[in-house]
């Protein structure tokens, strides 16, 4: 079978590239324009709080298309509109802010690089997967949410606020080559409820490799940087999140094999990430999420 492959086309052809997507079945819409002295051209301007990232269209994503025709229209009234795309019907995208949720996602996949298109956006990376019946997610992960039913994402050759183009950093094919979502993903941004606290039971027949190992994570929670702002604006994105998220994955990897009580270092860990300000809901969640993900992944003990 003969695979068709379609890519991007070079930045600036912004209609171009709405027209490439909408041909492999991808709904597109304008999206306004991010202005470097006036903010952005909606009608907020400098006080936008997401200049050249919300749609034009009075129904936002409801309107998106594949309309080759209204889509000409649309960019013969606004040529220098950025390109928005709908998730949930062909692609989901997994929306990433920060250095450290790139690592986050890219540890818990156990992979260098993801498999499909990966997209550099002004301050972080979009990944794209074939769309999987998943919801929308803020924060699956610290500094990473996901695009999936009745969201949209920013696509190349759109402009960012900072003035970079978003790039295909590995290229877009067509929609039948999309990869889908790792289940090791999908149990992230759907992650089972947690579970009632528990009591704290007997850590002290531990073996010395895992007990290290549970101190170690510990302090790396204790010890994660918080988020810096500067003018109201988050400039770096802290790691407390992220490190406990981390934590409680890799001890998850250890208590696959019984090596680990959960109620014991659910317990840890809570203590830990109560301490650098984290808010109780969020722990839970965060634990849940990656003990889940590391279960997944059994990690066997040296000796």
């Amino acid at each position: 079978m003969t695979t068709t492959t379609t890519t991007a086309p070079a930045p600036g052809g912004l209609l171009d590239a709405a027209l490439a997507y909408a041909a492999a079945g991808i709904a597109v819409m304008p999206l306004h324009t991010p202005d470097p002295v006036h903010g952005c051209s909606c009608r907020d301007g400098a006080d936008c709080g997401s200049p050249g990232k919300h749609p034009r269209l009075k129904h936002g994503v409801l309107d998106a298309s594949t309309d080759l025709t209204r889509l000409r229209a649309w960019w013969r009234r606004w040529p220098d509109a950025n390109v928005g795309v709908a998730t949930g019907t062909i692609l989901d995208v997994c929306d990433v802010d920060t250095n450290d949720g790139l690592r986050a996602v890219l540890d818990v996949l156990d992979v260098v690089r993801p498999a499909g298109p990966l997209v550099r956006t002004g301050n972080g990376w979009h990944l794209w997967f074939a769309a999987s019946d998943l919801p929308n997610r803020v924060g699956m992960l610290p500094g990473v949410d996901w695009r999936g039913r009745g969201g949209s994402a920013v696509a190349p050759p759109s402009r960012h606020p900072a003035g970079r183009r978003y790039t295909f950093q590995q290229p877009w094919t067509a929609t039948a080559d999309l990869p889908a979502c790792p289940p090791v993903l999908r149990r992230i941004v759907l992650p089972p409820p947690p579970p009632a606290p528990a009591a704290r039971s007997d850590i002290a027949d531990l073996d010395r490799y895992t007990q290290a190992a549970l101190t170690g994570e510990v302090a790396r929670i204790r010890a994660a940087p918080r988020p810096v702002y500067r003018s109201g604006e988050r400039i770096t994105g802290g790691g407390r999140n992220c490190a406990l998220h981390l934590a409680a994955f890799r001890l998850g990897q250890l208590a696959a094999d019984g090596a680990l009580d959960r109620n014991t270092v659910w317990a840890e860990l809570t203590d830990a990430a109560l301490a650098v300000g984290l808010g109780q809901a969020e722990v839970r969640r965060t634990i849940a999420s990656g003990w889940q993900a590391g279960l997944g992944r059994p990690r066997t003990r040296p000796g």
